[in-house]
């Protein structure tokens, strides 16, 4: 089914109390993405949110420029009668991450939740699935911190006018309270997408002290960023320069896709400048693999020498940037980093060509407590 076919369907049988929106008009823009689960073709006031097809299909989501809230008359559509899609093997950062912290972690992450968006997924496979979803409160606060700047970044791109700053940090917060009334009435176990909180899930009865530290630090990074002299030097950047702004890439390497996701990336004159916000009051973790990465993908992508690289590493919580230089060692080094971590994930799986996995049981939790009390599945882990 393609996208055009959708269209028409749409305008068929859009309501009749209203006029059908101009979803002829061009997609306002479209970034590649790499799907987890069925993406529903939306339509909405002026033209489309959002629509897609899973892996397989089709990987374009087509974004409007018109965010309001969705109308009660949202169309959505099944693809239940289109090509079924896999659940293929990749590499990206997290994923090794969660590898590296706990087997079953990582099994539950990106095997055992497959197929738990279905209407008539097994009972437990869905649990998987919501629980999949689960952040911190800390996560949660770096997340709408990266959502606010992507939207100023992508703004900034277009020639929109940049709202004031203060008039953007109450827009923020009260989406936080928004997002905290949802998951604290824990709607997200009808509504997996909608914000669901680790904190509110396992009733952990975090101090009102502790969600309002989340809030002013969010506040903080925010006017950090909006009062720095980077953001300043940003707003005169060409719109021709710009090259990704949180967008899901992937680059090839020995016949695996490895994911990266840069929160801002814009030609300058020595070459490339890749931008990374940080969020957390810690100064000491070590992001070279992250960091790497991005370096590896944009050496392959447009060609740039590491030399010419230049990124810069942002903590918008204690409003500190660092400069992050790569060379040619440490892309043979991230290369060879791939590579191992690629051979120890496959060598959990029964079908490699499948990306089918063995039994969980092989896949051992761990018996780190700092690890396995903060992990999303510690409910039903039976290992525990």
């Amino acid at each position: 089914m393609r996208i055009a076919s959708l269209r028409q369907e749409a305008k068929n049988s859009w309501p009749s109390a209203s006029s059908p929106p101009q979803v002829d008009a061009p997609p306002t823009s479209f970034r590649v993405i790499p799907i987890h689960e069925p993406i529903i073709p939306v339509f909405h006031y002026s033209g489309w949110v959002e629509a897609g097809i899973n892996a397989g299909m089709v990987e374009k989501i087509f974004l409007s420029s018109d965010e309001r809230p969705f109308p009660k008359t949202t169309l959505r559509y099944s693809f239940t009668q289109m090509k079924e899609f896999k659940n293929e093997f990749s590499w990206s950062k997290s994923r090794d991450e969660s590898f590296q912290a706990c087997l079953r972690q990582y099994y539950f992450n990106y095997y055992a939740y497959w197929n738990g968006w279905l209407d008539d997924a097994p009972l437990r496979t869905r649990q998987i699935y919501i629980l999949k979803n689960l952040k911190t409160r800390q996560m949660w606060g770096g997340e709408k911190v990266h959502q606010c700047i992507e939207r100023t970044m992508k703004n900034l791109q277009r020639g929109i006018p940049i709202l004031d700053r203060d008039q953007i940090i109450a827009i923020t917060l009260n989406r936080m309270r928004a997002d905290f009334k949802s998951s604290k009435a824990k709607h997200y176990l009808q509504r997996p997408k909608s914000c669901a909180l680790f904190e509110h899930e396992y009733d952990l009865g975090i101090p009102d002290e502790l969600w309002k530290e989340t809030a002013h630090n969010v506040e903080i990074c925010l006017r950090n960023f909006y009062d720095s002299e980077l953001f300043r030097e940003m707003q005169g950047i060409p719109a021709d320069r710009w090259l990704e702004t949180e967008q899901f890439s992937y680059f090839m390497f020995e016949g695996v896709k490895i994911w990266v996701v840069m929160d801002c990336c814009f030609r300058s004159d020595h070459g490339i400048t890749i931008i990374d916000w940080k969020t957390g009051t810690s100064t000491t973790q070590d992001n070279s693999i992250q960091l790497s990465c991005y370096a590896l993908y944009v050496l392959g992508r447009w060609g740039i020498d590491p030399e010419g690289i230049k990124i810069i590493e942002y903590n918008l919580s204690t409003d500190t940037p660092k400069d992050f230089s790569v060379t040619w060692r440490n892309i043979e080094d991230i290369k060879g980093y791939i590579r191992g971590s690629i051979a120890d994930m496959r060598f959990l799986l029964m079908d490699v060509e499948g990306n089918i996995p063995k039994d969980e049981s092989l896949f051992k939790p761990v018996e780190d407590k700092r690890i396995s009390d903060t992990c999303n599945f510690r409910k039903i882990c039976k290992g525990r």
